[in-house]
Formats: C-alpha cells, structure tokens, sequence
C-alpha cells in the first residue's frame, strides 16, 4: 500500500508494488518498504551485528520511498518511533504514528489492523535509521537502517605487529609498525597484526583481503577474514586484530579492506583495487612442527571438554536441588491455601443464605428468587478447583454477587476500568477480591440504608496490576488487628501467595477514615 504521489515512481512486478518486508525475524513489529524505479539494486535482508531486532536494507541510485507499519489498531497509542538522517539530524522523535494509510477491514487476514506511513520519502544520498518500540517495553528496539548511498573507501591509518614478551618478570607489549614496502618477520612473540582505519558510516561491512605472493613469485594466495572492529579509549576510529598466524609464510603481503555485502565474492575485484598496505614478511625459524601442534590441540580439547563436562555436571546436580527444594514449599503453601479457601467458601455460603433468608422473611419473593438463581451461578464458580481466573470472569463474578447483595442493602455500584480490554485476559488468584467485596458491603452497605456507594477501580501502572475497592461507609480503624474471618483469612491467604509467586509479590494497603474506605491491592510485576 503506497501513497497516490509516488505510486508511479514505485518499482513494480505486473503493475504491483514490490513491498519488502524489512523488520527483523526476532522482531514483534512489521515494517514493509518500497522504492521508486530510479532504484538500481535493492539488497533487504541483512542483519545488524550484535541486534537481533535490527536490520539494514543496502540501495543503489534510490530517490523516493515508503516505510510502513502494521499494527492493531487499539494498540497505537503505544508506539513510538524516531528517525534519524546520516547519524546527525533528527527529523522525528518518540514520536506516535499518526498517518493512516490503510484500514483493512473485517474480511481480510489482517482485520483490526491499520497500516501506518511512517512518513520517510526523499532517501536520496542517505543513510535513514528508523528506531521503533512498543510501550512499556522501550528496551526492546527495533531498528531499520536505509542505506542509500556511496559505501565509503577504508583509509588506512596505521598498521602494528604487536609482540608480547616478557623482561625480569615484567611483561611487556611493543608495536612494530608496517608501512608501504617495510619488512618484518614474524616470530614466536608476534601475537597478532593491528589494523586502524578512519571511522565509516558501517564499519562492519568491511572486511580485510590479504593477497600473498611467494618469495620465489611463483604463487599466489588469497585469504579473507571476517573481522570485529573495536573501539580503544584514545581513538573513535576502529581497528581489528587479525591473529599473527595469518601471515606465519614468508613473502610479499597486499592488504585490501573493502566493503562485502554479497556472500559469493567475485576475487578478481580484489585483485583490480589498489591495496591500502603492502609489506614483505621475512622467512624466520619454524615455531612449531605440525605433529606438536596436533598433540596440544587434540589434548587441549580433551582438557576442556572433561572441564566443560564437570561444571555442567555441578551446575545440573545443584539446580535439581534447588527445583525440589521449591517445589517442597511450593507444595505445602498450596496446601495451606486450599485450607484458607475451604474456609472462606463456607464464610461465603453462610453470608448468601442469611441474605436470602433475609428476603424470604420479609415476603420478598421475587427478590428472593433473583437472589437465588444469582447465588446458584455464584456457588458453581466460588466452589470451583482452580487456582487462578480471569480478570474478566473475576468480574462476572463480582457483578452478581453486587447486585445479589444490592437487592438487601439498596446501594449502588460501579466497576470500571479504563483499559480493561488489554487486561481482560491477564489471570490472578482465584477469589482474590470478592472477599474484600463482601467485608464493604456487611459492615458499609447494610448500615447506609439506600445511600451507599461501592467502587471498584482495576487499572495497571508499568508491569503492575492494581485494583482498588472504596467505600463511603463510617470506617474502621486500620491500625486495629482484624477479628473478622474474612480478612483476617485473605490476610492469611496474601502471605501464603507472597511465597509462591516470589518475583510478582501481592501488596495489601488499608485506609479508612469516618467518610470511607479504601483498599488497594497492588500485583507487582504482573504484566
């Protein structure tokens, strides 16, 4: 999908824009992209090192294009994106997208879906990073890259053979430096070959080629090395460190450092480039017969497979105790809860029947059977064996049992959320606020006579579910230990909960005063 401006300028397959999916295989959000027909060559599938959410498309003679974002439409406001041209100007940032460019209906495999502009279009001579995440979470970044330009020519600053070697006990570190036609020989103490080149826009594009021709000049070897360019506290330009066995033969050594974006590499366009360094490696004493070598590598690798092999052994014997540790405790708190919730139900049962039989009493019958068909619904889902239940059919349940007990104290009630469609799903303990509930309505409700109010607030802050039940009874005093069994036993329960769900802890706060009372219950780390 791509605006009407540049339609006509998008390359096309039979009249159909190509649209490159562009985001990250890891990555939860979906960015397409389409070029214009100046567009030479298009390479979209490249992954940025060390980002398994980011991802680079390379162009070639771009001047227009589209970026898109498909996303759920009621999950919108939850996004931000910035985008940056060539690493200095910021034309967006943590900004929400805005522009819709298509609504996919109903029918269609992507219902409830919008597909948004992102509102990138001149890309030409440009590097555009896009940086996109979904709130809370704005750690987990998704990352595109357009580069749409020239890639650069690696310059050489210098070039070090570093040798390590030891002088009455002290260790010592020392730079030969390489320039054009320099000689040097390659000993027992040369560990490794540094290589300082001016900083690039992609640094890791860029590889080092090493072309060896022999003393005699009568052969010819190539060698590639796929590097890991660093960053030193003295320089912002990166260098690599290519081990000194590399250049273990003697004879005359060209260095390229190039660009490669194509796994298949054409030699011949290595050969045609002019070399950033040449220099002679002189023929020195062998260090090591290849028979020695074999032995110290074959038991080297016997060494630290035993190694391996032991610490897995230990780490494996020490988590099995661990696990039945847990589990021994996890065990016995679920038995405690069945027993604190064996206790409860029947608390539950006795308070609904005194209700009903209030009602009967009083010749109220058709409230009577109201109350009664409630309670049956209330019983099946009160009694049931299930540890945890959905914040929607929490409340389900609170509604009936609300308007079950509205029929005897005449008050009024509301339960309101403010994103209940994003926590409707989310499950927490099993009767977790009913309890709660019930205490306002005995001891605020009935004594308001027609004039009481009962809020319940369920709302989320970060990763923490909250839920927050007030009343405008007369109070109590929240400092006083309870001796009701209703809350003295979730109490009881809260605690128990604590030890089984460790790193998402339960919070109980209380406060009453003479115009009312509150209690939050706060589920950190939930979502």
């Amino acid at each position: 999908m791509v605006p009407q401006s540049i339609s006509s300028l998008i390359c096309k397959v039979q009249n159909v824009p190509l649209n490159y999916v562009v985001s990250a295989h890891k990555s939860k959000i979906q960015l397409f992209l389409s070029v214009d027909t100046f567009t030479k060559s298009i390479r979209p599938f490249n992954k940025l090192p060390n980002d398994s959410l980011g991802t680079i498309v390379f162009l070639q003679n771009a001047q227009s294009a589209f970026v898109s974002l498909l996303l759920k439409k009621d999950s919108l406001p939850y996004y931000r994106y910035t985008v940056v041209e060539n690493d200095k100007e910021v034309t967006i940032k943590d900004a929400v997208p805005k522009k819709v460019h298509f609504v996919w209906n109903e029918r269609s495999d992507n219902s409830g879906y919008l597909t948004m502009d992102l509102g990138i279009r001149n890309i030409t001579n440009k590097k555009i990073t896009i940086k996109i995440y979904r709130l809370p979470d704005n750690k987990a970044v998704t990352t595109l890259i357009i580069y749409n330009k020239k890639l650069q020519d690696a310059q050489l600053i210098d070039a070090n053979a570093i040798t390590f070697h030891s002088t009455k006990g002290l260790f010592i570190r020392t730079f030969k430096k390489l320039v054009n036609n320099s000689k040097i020989l390659i000993d027992e103490e040369t560990r490794y070959v540094r290589f300082h080149i001016a900083e690039t826009d992609l640094n890791h594009v860029y590889t080092i080629y090493t072309v060896r021709t022999s003393p005699e000049g009568d052969h010819l070897d190539f060698a590639s090395s796929k590097v890991s360019w660093q960053y030193d506290s003295l320089s912002k330009n990166p260098y690599c460190l290519l081990p000194a066995y590399n250049f273990h033969k003697p004879g005359t050594y060209q260095i390229h450092i190039q660009p490669q974006l194509d796994e298949q590499l054409n030699i011949s366009e290595i050969y045609k480039g002019k070399p950033q360094l040449t220099f002679e490696v002189l023929k020195g004493p062998r260090l090591y017969k290849a028979k020695d070598i074999v032995i110290y590598v074959v038991v080297f690798l016997i060494a630290i497979s035993l190694v391996v092999s032991l610490v897995i052994f230990i780490i494996r014997k020490r988590h099995l105790y661990k696990l039945r540790k847990v589990e021994k405790v996890t065990e016995a708190t679920k038995a405690q809860l069945d027993q604190i919730r064996s206790r409860l139900n029947p608390h539950f049962v006795y308070n609904s029947l005194s209700g009903i039989q209030n009602l009967i009493n009083s010749n109220e019958v058709e409230n009577a059977n109201s109350y009664l068909s409630k309670f049956a619904r209330l019983t099946r889902n009160v009694l049931n064996e299930k540890e945890v239940i959905s914040i929607e059919d929490e409340r389900d349940l609170l509604e009936d049992y609300l308007a079950m007990e509205a029929l005897r104290f005449k008050f009024s009630y509301e339960i309101r959320s403010r994103n209940f469609e994003a926590l409707k799903s989310v499950e927490i303990p099993t009767m977790l606020l009913q309890p709660f509930v019930e205490n306002s309505c005995k001891h605020a409700m009935s004594k308001l006579r027609g004039k009481g109010v009962l809020i319940i607030d369920i709302a989320s802050e970060a990763k923490d579910l909250i839920f927050i039940i007030t009343d405008n009874g007369t109070g109590f005093d929240a400092n006083i230990k309870h001796e009701g069994l209703g809350l003295l036993l979730c109490e009881k329960r809260i605690a128990l909960l604590n030890k089984i769900y460790r790193e998402c802890p339960l919070g109980l706060a209380i406060s009453s005063a003479p115009t009312g009372t509150k209690i939050t219950l706060t589920l950190k780390n939930w979502l």
